[in-house]
This record gives C-alpha cells, structure tokens and sequence, in this order.
C-alpha cells in the first residue's frame, strides 16, 4: 500500500510506473528484445540476427567456418571480420572466414560479419572456429530460452538459483 491509497489501477508501482510490453514495471520496451549485440551473448557463442552474424570470444579468431541452416547464402561483408582483414567466402550454405595475412579478430565481441541470405535461416550449424595457430576453439550456436530469463544465464527463471550474479561468496 503506497501511503495508504494503493496501487493505482493500471500502475505497477507506487511511483505510477505501469508495465511495458515485456512486463517490465517501468521498462522501455527493450528488454525483450532478445540477443541483438554479441556482447549479449555468453563466451565463445555465435548467432544468428537476420543476417548480423554476433559472436562472444574469449580467444582471438584465426579462422571461422559454419553452415547457415535452412537457406543459402550469396554474399558476406562488413563486421569485425571484415575490419581484420579477413576474407570470408560463401558457396551454398557455408560460410568460411580467414586471413590470408594471419590476422586474427581479437578477443571481443560484436557482428563477426554480415550476411546476405537468400531466404529465412533458422540457424548456423558446422560450426568450426579456430585460434591463430589453427587450434579449434570451443564454440557453440546460442540458442534463445523458450522462457523468462532476465539475467541471460541461459537458465529459465523459474528454476534459476540466483537471478543476477553470485559475488565471490557465493551469494546471489
């Protein structure tokens, strides 16, 4: 009860906030967008956006190749990859990244490049990313919850032990 008068119908709070689109009590909007930077994803994950190709890498990147699922391809520029120096190639449904020179994209994240696709994909598989010495480094496609998770852990709200982070204690 605010100072006694309650809720304000249609209000979510006693400030007079009312729920945005994605339940947020006095939100914008924007947290149910989902992933739309690589910095939103968690390490050494890549995804899909339309044609923005985002990834998260606690390892420079040598080289990359993957497959788009359920299109094909005709064209990649622009992105981080483009930036190294890179040159990506696309035939079919395959995607292949590399320095001629050995340059790698250093450890970071954002759009690893852009593609154009020739229909809807519904995702990238074969996926092969490797260090500048040819090493495969450990990398996932990120697959979004099919449930509420407000801190991103990739664990539904509801079963999360701790929504928000654990300090060095241990504690949420």
């Amino acid at each position: 009860v605010c100072n006694g008068d309650g809720i304000g119908e249609g209000e979510c709070d006693c400030d007079g906030n009312v729920l945005d689109d994605c339940d947020v009590c006095g939100g914008d909007g924007s947290s149910c967008d989902g992933i739309s930077d690589g910095c939103d994803l968690p390490e050494n994950n890549i995804f899909l956006n339309e044609g923005d190709v985002l990834y998260n890498s606690n390892e420079a990147i040598g080289g990359f190749q993957f497959n788009v699922d359920g299109t094909t391809v005709s064209g990649a520029s622009g992105g981080d990859a483009a930036e190294a120096g890179f040159t990506v190639s696309v035939g079919g449904s395959t995607v292949l990244g590399f320095s001629f020179t050995g340059a790698t994209i250093p450890v970071g994240c954002g759009t690893l490049t852009q593609l154009a696709l020739d229909g809807e994909a519904s995702g990238l598989s074969g996926i092969v990313i490797s260090d500048a010495f040819g090493n495969a480094v450990d990398f996932s496609y990120y697959e979004e919850p099919d449930c509420d998770d407000i801190d991103d852990d990739g664990i539904c709200d509801d079963v999360d032990d701790c929504i928000g982070e654990f300090d060095e204690c241990g504690v949420c």
